[in-house]
């Protein structure tokens, strides 16, 4: 199917038409809902509506670009392999070095957990305790996430 028409400007036709082959692929594989996965920009696949809604969502706020392949819509998946990369390295290197290499991280970036195999375990048993002392509701490391998710909900920056 033709997905060029996620990249285009979303007053044109060609995205008025592929949004409706879109809904169309999508309807055709429905299982047993009348609501499938909307693939906005907002709800990148984790909310169900209904075929109208969905047009609305992906006119107003956009199709998600990095959705390729829709799996969520009937597409079969596809495993993505690349045969120039070999998983299985033989020069000492980590298995999945190749992620390091893909986000120009080096081995400094992972920390120093290699001297003292409790600390990575120490470090993981305190996001278990208590914010406080007598706190039921939150742990350090869900008042974290929670924290993060609001710095990245608003975007706030750094300082």
């Amino acid at each position: 199917m033709d997905k060029s028409w996620m990249h285009s400007d979303r007053r044109s036709k060609a995205y008025e038409f592929g949004v409706e082959a879109f809904l169309n692929f999508a309807v055709e594989n429905l299982l047993t809902t009348t609501h499938i996965r909307c693939p906005c920009v907002k709800c990148v696949n984790l909310k169900l509506f209904g075929v109208g809604i969905i047009r609305d969502h992906i006119y107003f706020n956009g199709i998600d670009q990095s959705y390729k392949n829709w799996t969520f819509h009937g597409e079969p998946w596809e495993a993505t392999t690349n045969a120039s990369r070999n998983v299985e390295e033989d020069d000492g290197h980590s298995r999945y070095s190749f992620v390091s290499e893909e986000i120009d991280m080096d081995d400094n970036d992972f920390g120093d957990f290699g001297s003292d195999p409790y600390e990575f375990a120490n470090v993981i048993g305190d996001g278990d305790q208590p914010v406080y002392p007598g706190c039921r509701k939150y742990t350090k490391l869900s008042a974290l996430v929670k924290l993060y998710n609001l710095k990245a909900k608003h975007g706030m920056s750094d300082v």
